[in-house]
């Protein structure tokens, strides 16, 4: 019985741990930008390398008999700390880094975040390294657990706001010191202990409960985006896995155009009753009164100049946002119209608590599907004569690794492939993105993007299907399978001149602006990639490779002084800004995991050194040079394992579709696989030594090949699939290498003990966290800068030089 309390306190300390990261996650995106978030998260989970590291430097505080009380306290302490920890990050701003003092706040952010995972890494380290488990079983119990809160998140979200479920999680490690404190040997000290987690678990849900209830919860966002936020001027509020999305209170407005035409009459611009829409607090858009008005004034945006065009006929929608793409479709005389909206919760908002406002819902002939679009368009049979994206970024795309959302997949040349192949042969895909016109980034990439997607397509010459129009701070691209013919480009013409658009590519002309024109000048796809190659930003078309259409920035230019990169772009995007505050994150991480990895060797007390026997050769008790192959294998597991992540996330990620599907399906299948790995290591007999003891880290490397020769056939030819075929199919290809990444953590643990490290063991659990929190920046730049299968060739190639450091570790001998 002793045992089974071990591990369910193991899972649910582990589980809660990943399931407050995935909260933090969320919270930081509201309160901050995305690209801050991930810099907060990595100095948070460096929490726990902190905890691990302080049980090795202070051995004396962790003796037998007081372990089970320690790994209690612990884990009780991470269940209170992190609901304050929260509760201190959502009271002030956070504000974007434009100099030393907002760095240090920003520091000081993490670090305060980082406060209760220490706790959790102390709690962690004692019960997989000192309580004399089986390192398979309870590595396993580890991960079997992360991959349950991982899952929990989901439908937690579903049903409370986040602040609220950072309680609910807090409970759940209540629980987990609960169990702990089961194992106590000492009566008075049992009793004390079980009373007091019981009293803490059931005070964090019950405080859950009243905070998700009531109208403006205590616990919650005060500064959102450096604002100070009002709850009383929302009058909806929903959570879910990849958003907040609030709605304003009705007012009375002048319509809002992303970029409307200089001619636009006076009458147009009367005000309207609205609600704002804002997806965490930044990315807003506007609900018109569906009813109530004609929309006339939508006919003077330039994001529906398609429709001047292609006026009827089935249309698309990708991205629905607040119905106005909708309404545009719809007023123009399509029909069906067809919205596929990746936020379930907006959908929500259309077809049930905004319904009587928003209206479009219930019109006919529209049709609402919560869906990501790539997915969508590879299942749907039908023929578009128009299908529109206009602005779809919600700054998610600017985000890292697995924090960033799916948007960066619709901006992709195998993307774009799937829309036009959706099109109607004289169909018109519409997309809309931001223009600045010294730098006009995005529009050049956009039209690069289209150029190739074309050429791949079969057509000869691109430039008779394109056209580009400009209005203030947008450029709107359309693109047709067919030729635009010469009744289009006269229409197009008188269009744009009646409404106040300019024309600055088609057919009949080239582009004023000197980068686009050469651009547009362009006739063959290999000297389209090579210019792209010789320009300030990287404007080669994106690929499912490398998806990162928003992170322009080149890497001779990531260090670059912010003046120069704001340049570059629109303040008010700071795509760009958040390529440089990942490489800073990155070299953060980097510093303090050098600081994981010497400090130990520089700070542990003399003290440790008797206790370990006058026969030892060092303070760890390893000789230096098994030493060495122990942190080096425990340090390439923590790249090795993240690198594969990043990059199995990146490519499954768009084949599953929905946000929410994927990180249950990806990171928790990744998880789970790997404690299922984990706990069937103890199948391999590592300490009879021969070549089973330093040959078994082939296994993942192998199988991570195998998975990225497989993932690309699978996932192209399968794309249409059903959800649930595509889910299967997901998981297929993730378990293997997953169970093969799970067998080496705990096979390393048990060279390491045989070789006489037992003492060491907490600290290699650090080297192992620290590495892969600063792995998950190192993957994200590599699969910026060379692409995703780079990334994978870099986890395979992890594991296999794990072959070196077992052998070392498998001759050595206590």
């Amino acid at each position: 019985m002793r045992s089974f309390f071990l591990y369910a306190g193991i899972a649910l300390v582990a589980g809660s741990g990943l399931a407050l990261e995935i909260l933090l996650t969320r919270i930081t995106s509201v309160i901050a930008w995305y690209h801050l978030s991930f810099f907060v998260i990595a100095l948070a989970m460096l929490g726990m390398t902190a905890g691990a590291i302080y049980v090795f430097m202070r051995p004396g505080l962790f003796g037998q008999a007081v372990l089970a009380r320690r790994l209690a306290r612990s884990s009780a302490a991470f269940a209170a700390l992190a609901p304050l920890a929260v509760a201190w990050a959502m009271s002030g701003p956070l504000l974007p880094v434009t100099d030393l003092m907002g760095f240090f706040a920003l520091l000081g952010f993490g670090a305060a975040l980082a406060v209760p995972f220490a706790a959790a890494g102390v709690a962690l380290t004692l019960a997989l390294t000192r309580m004399g488990l089986p390192a398979g079983r309870a590595y396993g119990c580890d991960l079997l657990g992360a991959a349950a809160g991982c899952g929990l998140v989901i439908p937690l979200l579903d049903v409370v706001d986040a602040a609220s479920a950072v309680l609910v999680v807090g409970a759940i490690a209540a629980l987990g010191a609960l169990a702990f404190a089961t194992c106590d040997e000492d009566p008075g000290e049992r009793r004390r202990s079980l009373g007091t987690c019981g009293a803490l678990a059931l005070a964090l849900l019950a405080f859950a409960g009243l905070n998700a209830a009531a109208d403006a919860p205590p616990l919650r966002p005060a500064w959102v985006k450096g604002v100070r936020e009002d709850p009383r001027e929302f009058m909806h509020v929903a959570w879910n896995t990849h958003s907040r999305v609030t709605v304003s209170n009705q007012i009375a407005l002048p319509p809002y155009l992303w970029a409307p035409g200089r001619n636009m009459p006076p009458e147009a611009r009367l005000p309207i009753q609205q609600r704002v829409l804002k997806i965490d607090g930044a990315a807003a858009t506007l609900m018109a009164e569906g009813a109530a008005s004609d929309h006339a004034y939508l006919d003077w945006d330039l994001s529906t100049f398609a429709h001047r065009l292609r006026p009827s006929g089935p249309a698309a929608v990708i991205g629905v946002g607040g119905g106005r793409d909708v309404l545009a479709a719809l007023r123009s005389g399509h029909s069906p119209v067809v919205g596929v909206e990746l936020n379930a919760a907006i959908v929500d908002l259309h077809r049930r608590t905004m319904a009587d406002f928003s209206t479009i819902a219930a019109r006919p002939g529209v049709e609402l599907h919560t869906d990501e679009a790539r997915s969508f368009f590879s299942r749907d049979r039908r023929q578009y004569q128009v299908i529109t994206m206009s602005l779809i970024d919600t700054w998610a795309s600017t985000g890292a690794g697995a924090y960033s959302l799916s948007e960066n997949g619709l901006y992709t040349v195998e993307g774009w492939l799937v829309f036009l192949r959706r099109l109607a042969p004289e169909g018109v895909f519409t997309v809309s993105r931001w223009y600045k016109k010294e730098s006009p980034g995005e529009t050049a990439r956009m039209l690069a993007l289209a150029m190739e997607a074309l050429w791949q397509l079969g057509v000869d010459k691109p430039r008779a299907h394109l056209l580009l129009l400009q209005a203030e701070s947008v450029a709107t691209l359309l693109v047709s399978p067919s030729p635009f013919s010469a009744a289009d480009l006269d229409a197009m013409q008188r269009e744009a001149v009646r409404l106040g658009f300019n024309m600055v590519l088609t057919p009949r002309r080239l582009p004023a602006q000197p980068l686009l024109a050469e651009l547009g000048a362009i006739d063959e796809r290999a000297a389209l990639w090579q210019w792209a190659e010789r320009q300030t930003l990287d404007l080669t078309p994106p690929t499912d490779d490398r998806p990162f259409f928003f992170n322009m920035l080149k890497p001779g230019t990531w260090l670059e002084g912010q003046e120069e990169v704001s340049d570059l772009d629109l303040g008010f995007l700071g795509n760009l800004q958040a390529t440089q505050t990942l490489v800073y994150a990155t070299l953060v991480s980097l510093l303090l995991t050098l600081a994981a990895l010497l400090g130990p060797l520089l700070g542990r007390s003399p003290a440790t050194t008797e206790a370990e026997g006058p026969k030892q050769a060092s303070r760890t008790g390893l000789a230096p040079a098994t030493l060495a192959a122990a942190l080096a294998y425990f340090a390439l597991i923590g790249l090795g394992f993240m690198f594969v992540e990043i990059a199995l996330l990146s490519q499954v990620g768009v084949f599953v579709g929905h946000p929410t599907l994927s990180l249950a399906v990806v990171l928790g299948g990744i998880i789970l696989a790997a404690g299922v790995g984990s706990l069937l290591s103890g199948k391999l007999n590592v300490e009879r030594g021969g070549a089973a003891a330093w040959l078994f880290p082939l296994i993942p490397a192998l199988l991570v090949v195998a998975a990225r020769v497989a993932t690309g056939p699978v996932t192209d030819g399968f794309a249409g699939a059903d959800t649930s075929v595509r889910v299967l199919l997901s998981i297929a290809l993730i378990a293997p290498p997953a169970l093969g990444m799970g067998i080496c953590f705990p096979l390393g643990l048990r060279l390491v003990e045989r070789a006489g490290g037992h003492a060491v063991t907490p600290w290699l659990w650090g080297i192992n966290g620290a590495f892969g929190v600063c792995a998950s920046g190192l993957a994200l730049g590599t699969s910026m800068t060379w692409g995703i299968s780079t990334t994978m060739a870099v986890g395979a190639g992890c594991y296999l030089a794990l072959v070196a450091c077992a052998r070392q570790l498998a001759r050595a001998r206590a």
